[in-house]
C-alpha cells in the first residue's frame, strides 16, 4: 500500500471514517489522494482497513433515555479507535455520520443590523455571528457538532461570502447537527487516547449523502430519498440546493429480519440469507411460500409506516408533485423486495408511476482501491465520506 511504503505523502489525507447506524457501526481507514488541490473532486482513496462492529439497539428509545445509548456504544468506540491505531498510527481527520435516531438536523436564521454599515465586513464578524447562531440552536441536551451555511444575505440580497462586503443588514440561514453531549463526549475521549492532533467533523447520514449525490450531479431534477437502515427508514426530499429530512419510521431491515424469524422459526441471523436466496429466486419452493406470507404483511406495515410522512413530504417543497426519480439507499438497496415494493405502493396509493433508482457503492468502485472492500447500499454512507467529505486538514 503507497501510504505504508512512502509515509504520509504530499497532498494526501489520512481519514477515519465512521458510520453510525442503527444495526452496526462500520468504519474505514483510507488515505484521499488530492487532485491537483481542487476542492470538489476528491482523488481516488486507498483503503487501509474496513472494520465493523454490529449493535443491538431493539428497544432503545431516542427520547426519554438521554443516559443509555452512550454507554451502549462506549466500548465500540473505544476498540474502534484501538483497531484503527493497529492499521495507521497516523490520522488528520474522523468524519462521522450519524443516522436517525442519533442525529437532530436544526435550521437556524438570525439577522443582524450592523452599527456601522460602512465598515467591510470581516470573517470574525462572520465567525461571530455563526457561533451565536449556534448557540442559540443548541439546546439542554444536544450539542451543535456540524454546521451548514445554506444562504447569506446582505440588505435582503443573495450573496456567496459576506466578507469583504458593506451592508447594513447581515442575514446567515443555517443548518446545524446535534447529538446527545454524552454520545459526543464518549466519540471525542475515545478519539483523544489515540489520535489527540485529528480533527474531527460530523454530519448527519442525510448531509452525507447529498454531499455524494450532488457531487456525482445526480439533481437534473429533485428526488425523493428512501434511506432503509437496520431499525429506521428515513425519507429526505433532495434537490441541488438542500436535503430536507422529511421523516422516519422505526421499521428497517433488522424490523423485517425480526418478524421473519419468528414467523418461521429460524434464527434472525440467517434470516439475511434466507432473503438473499429469495431476491436471486433460488430459495426453495416451499420455504419460499412461507417467506411471503411473512413478507406480506410486514412489508405492509413498512409502507404504513411511511405513507403519511410520504404525503407531507409532496407539500410544499414539491407543489404537490410526486418526484419521478425515488433514490433507494441504504442496507435495503440490497434487497430487491424493497424497491418494488414502493414501485407497487406508489402506484396504488398515489396513482404514480415511477423507478426506483438503488444506489450502491459499487457505482463509485472506480474511485476507491482496493475495489470490492466496500459494497452495496449499506455502504454508501462510508462511501460518501471518504469521496466527498470535507477532509482538508486543519
Amino acid at each position: 500500500m503507497l501510504s505504508w511504503i512512502f509515509g504520509h505523502i504530499k497532498n494526501t489525507t489520512h481519514i477515519l471514517a465512521i458510520d453510525l447506524g442503527t444495526a452496526s457501526i462500520s468504519a474505514v481507514v483510507a488515505v484521499r489522494y488530492e487532485k491537483g488541490g481542487t476542492k470538489s473532486i476528491a482523488g481516488p482513496c486507498e483503503i487501509l482497513k474496513v472494520l465493523r462492529y454490529p449493535i443491538d439497539l431493539f428497544g432503545y428509545q431516542a427520547s426519554g433515555d438521554e443516559q443509555k445509548l452512550p454507554y451502549i456504544l462506549k466500548d465500540v468506540f473505544l476498540k474502534m479507535f484501538r483497531d484503527t491505531y493497529a492499521a495507521s498510527h497516523h490520522i488528520d481527520v474522523v468524519l462521522i455520520a450519524l443516522s436517525d435516531p442519533f442525529f437532530l438536523d436544526k435550521k437556524a436564521r438570525k439577522t443582524i443590523e450592523r452599527a456601522n454599515p460602512d465598515k467591510i465586513i470581516s470573517e470574525s464578524e462572520i465567525g461571530n455571528m455563526i457561533k451565536s447562531i449556534g448557540t442559540d440552536a443548541a439546546t439542554k441536551n444536544l450539542f451543535a457538532v456540524g454546521q451548514e451555511v445554506l444562504s447569506v444575505k446582505i440588505n435582503g440580497y443573495n450573496i456567496e461570502n459576506a466578507a469583504g462586503y458593506k451592508g447594513r443588514a447581515l442575514e446567515a440561514k443555517m443548518i446545524f447537527t446535534l447529538i446527545s453531549k454524552n454520545l459526543r463526549d464518549y466519540i471525542e475521549s475515545a478519539k483523544e487516547k489515540f489520535f489527540p492532533k485529528a480533527a474531527t467533523r460530523y454530519y448527519s447520514d442525510s448531509r452525507a449523502l447529498w454531499r455524494l449525490l450532488k457531487a456525482t450531479e445526480n439533481f437534473a431534477e429533485p428526488a425523493l430519498v428512501a434511506d432503509i437502515g437496520g431499525e429506521v427508514t428515513g425519507i429526505f426530499w433532495a434537490d441541488k440546493n438542500n436535503i430536507e429530512h422529511a421523516g422516519a419510521s422505526a421499521f428497517g431491515i433488522r424490523t423485517l429480519s425480526r418478524r421473519i424469524a419468528a414467523s418461521l422459526r429460524i434464527d434472525q441471523k440467517d434470516t439475511e440469507a434466507v432473503l438473499r436466496k429469495y431476491t436471486l429466486g433460488t430459495l426453495d419452493e416451499t420455504l419460499r411460500m412461507k417467506l411471503e406470507r411473512a413478507l406480506s404483511p410486514a412489508l405492509a406495515d413498512w409502507w404504513a409506516s411511511l405513507k403519511n410522512i410520504l404525503k407531507n413530504t409532496f407539500t410544499p417543497a414539491s407543489a404537490g408533485v410526486i418526484p419521478k426519480k425515488i433514490i433507494v439507499s441504504g442496507g435495503g438497496a440490497d434487497f430487491a423486495l424493497f424497491s418494488g415494493f414502493l414501485k407497487d405502493s406508489f402506484k396504488k396509493d398515489f396513482g404514480a408511476d415511477i423507478e426506483p433508482q438503488v444506489l450502491r457503492t459499487e457505482a463509485f468502485q472506480d474511485m476507491i482501491y482496493p475495489s470490492g472492500l466496500l459494497s452495496g447500499g449499506g455502504d454508501i454512507i462510508l462511501a460518501a465520506l471518504i469521496l466527498f467529505a470535507d477532509a482538508k486538514k486543519n
